[in-house]
């Protein structure tokens, strides 16, 4: 009884670290593709998890600005996307310094 506990105990304290390293790695991987090919504007979807309207939406906007500021862009606009009433996201657009 106290294997599956623990397992999912796990999973359940993990699942947070991981998404947010896949989002972090995401946004690294668009901002290293934009400034390699020489783009001076880049607009892009930081969407926004169903759980995460609060709180996890201004994570996953730090996550996208800081690895954009990283490689030499600034942010332009941010364009909050609503749906039925819930925000589902963000437009953002950056561009290069």
């Amino acid at each position: 009884m106290r294997k599956p506990f623990a397992a999912t105990l796990a999973v359940a304290l993990l699942f947070p670290t991981l998404a947010l390293a896949a989002s972090r790695s995401h946004y690294d991987k668009k901002a290293a593709e934009a400034a390699g090919s020489g783009q001076r504007t880049v607009s892009l979807y930081v969407d926004v998890d169903l759980g995460a309207r609060k709180s996890g939406s201004a994570t996953e906007l730090n996550q996208a600005h800081r690895a954009f500021n990283a490689s030499g862009f600034d942010v332009v606009s941010v364009v909050g996307y609503t749906e039925n009433g819930d925000l589902q996201g963000f437009f953002v657009t950056y561009v290069r310094r």
